[in-house]
């Protein structure tokens, strides 16, 4: 049989094409296994891909990036400890749920997922493993009623206004606590940062302590008394009332402002004489910011496969 150059170009066309299409479902094969021998594996659903490109990653990326917040996770199930995105969706459930987590929960979250990510991305049968949560006995969190009268007991406790609700059970506080998250940003309060010559120097809520914490500047106190903070309530509670949420409760604290660079350099001491071995071992053994070792790849395999394809190529084409 003749084989002609036209031919031979095919055939190493195909063969390139092979040879990434194997590093791609490997890549997932392997990716989905190193969960499912996990201790902390449950179960998975959906279809998983036999390949991984870039715009699989994408459409994960996507259909995850549309899940539900933190906030809002009981609206799917109040077993959720958290979403999370690889080469298909991660669901992490509260090892508190073990006794109460069976095929017929999973099958109905699943359900709800699904759809909610063929809604948003057009993706169907999306690829989800369940999973228990790490540790989770060290990262249970519970809310706690009593914070706001206890931050009045706290070194830097400045004052406190407005009232926490009494709920009736949890789901209501996680009701209530969506409200405030999603009115969190209050532009209002700009002029009255430390940026712009005033008192505040951070802001945020605190979910399982069922209050705004405000940080007002130690390094300033005269522009702290009860005329500026109750001006800054006030601005907070009429924020809030917009959103449904009457009396809002605010504990102030003194706060400290951020070093500056020239601060942060005069502090960092001079290098040791053994530095250079200090970054060949953190080279050695680099993580993730995730904390997960990453896998030890060869550099540019695909990419010297793919010049030896075209220099075959090329070959048999003179």
């Amino acid at each position: 049989m003749v084989v002609t150059n036209k031919m031979w170009k095919h055939l190493m066309i195909l063969f390139l094409v092979s040879l990434l299409s194997i590093g791609y479902a490997s890549a997932a094969t392997e990716a989905f296994e190193e969960y499912a021998e996990d201790p902390h594996f449950i179960t998975s659903k959906g279809t998983f891909t036999d390949t991984i490109d870039q715009e699989w990653r994408n459409i994960i990326h996507n259909c995850c990036a549309s899940l539900p917040d933190s906030y809002s996770y009981y609206k799917f199930d109040e077993a959720i400890r958290t979403f999370a995105c690889s080469e298909f969706i991660i669901v992490e459930l509260k090892s508190e749920y073990k006794g109460e987590i069976n095929d017929s929960r999973i099958d109905k979250l699943y359900q709800k997922i699904e759809a909610h990510c063929e809604e948003n991305t057009g993706l169907s049968e999306v690829p989800v493993v369940f999973m228990w949560a790490e540790d989770e006995e060290y990262l249970k969190f519970e809310y706690d009623p009593d914070a706001f009268e206890k931050a009045k007991d706290s070194s830097g406790f400045v004052a406190s206004m407005g009232h926490v609700p009494v709920f009736a059970d949890e789901d209501e506080w996680l009701k209530w606590s969506e409200k405030v998250h999603k009115a969190r940003h209050v532009f209002e309060l700009e002029s009255h940062f430390a940026s712009q010559d005033g008192p505040l120097l951070s802001f945020g809520f605190k979910k399982y302590s069922g209050y705004i914490e405000v940080g007002v500047n130690k390094e300033t106190p005269d522009k702290v008394n009860d005329s500026s903070l109750n001006e800054i309530y006030l601005i907070i509670e009429e924020h809030f009332e917009e959103a449904g949420i009457s009396d809002i409760p605010v504990v102030f604290v003194w706060d400290m402002p951020l070093q500056t660079d020239e601060a942060l350099v005069e502090e960092i001491p001079p290098m040791e004489e053994d530095s250079s071995q200090t970054v060949e071992n953190t080279a050695d053994n680099e993580t993730t910011e995730n904390g997960e070792e990453t896998s030890q790849t060869t550099p540019g395999f695909t990419s010297i496969m793919l010049i030896l394809c075209l220099l075959i190529i090329s070959r048999f084409t003179k």
